[in-house]
């Protein structure tokens, strides 16, 4: 689906703080809809970090941000944090709502195989909203906003990994299929109506994933 977008987190707008967060690698991307996403790991965040105002503020104190990498702790697992908003749209078009926020770990084994899972950690992983195809209506619920506090279960602080979100929203068509229902039913190309052409889509957000080395013994 065409219009992607890329953003970052910077501390003004202004050329040299944008350079600054490319160098941090702070930085994530959409297929197009204006999701913001912020994402930080850290050993030692509170547990009610999601229903404070000051989420970012001590992210940053705390730990580090997407791009980063995470220094070593006290030990045990690293926990992560990630808000995501969904795009408010305008009146004349407003914006999806979200489903579900996703946290994508790879990692190298003890045999030196690359691995990735993916664990579903906010939202309706079951999906309680959908699409016509047929009208572009939607039907069910989603969320404006998201946010959770995850701890790796299988965390193993002798192997590489990585982390990075994925934020999902509720279906949506594509734009091919507005363009077919704006016309008349007797003029549309067979596009319109091949099964081998998806109509729905599922416009997304993801970021740059935050790095664990494990220290030199």
């Amino acid at each position: 689906n065409p219009g992607g977008l890329a953003a970052v987190w910077a501390e003004e707008r202004s050329r040299d703080a944008i350079f600054e967060a490319f160098r941090r690698r702070e930085t994530f991307a959409t297929t197009g809809p204006r999701i913001a996403v912020r994402f930080f790991a850290g050993h030692d965040y509170p547990a009610d970090l999601c229903d404070r105002s000051d989420l970012a503020a001590v992210g940053y104190a705390q730990g580090v941000p997407m791009g980063g990498d995470l220094p070593a702790g006290p030990g045990g697992a690293p926990r992560f944090v990630v808000r995501a908003e969904a795009d408010p749209g305008t009146a004349a078009a407003p914006g999806a709502p979200l489903q579900r926020v996703q946290i994508v770990k790879g990692w190298i084994d003890a045999s030196g195989t690359a691995r990735e899972r993916v664990y579903d950690v906010a939202g309706d992983a079951d999906g309680l909203a959908d699409v016509d195809p047929a009208t572009c209506e939607r039907s069910g619920t989603g969320h404006e906003t998201l946010c959770a506090m995850w701890t790796d279960p299988e965390f193993d602080p002798d192997m590489p990994a990585f982390w990075y979100v994925r934020v999902l929203e509720v279906p949506t068509c594509r734009w091919s299929a507005y363009d077919c229902l704006s016309l008349d039913p007797t003029e549309r190309p067979s596009v319109c109506t091949d099964p081998a052409f998806s109509h729905v889509i599922r416009e997304r957000a993801w970021t740059s994933p935050v790095w664990w080395v494990p220290p030199a013994p």
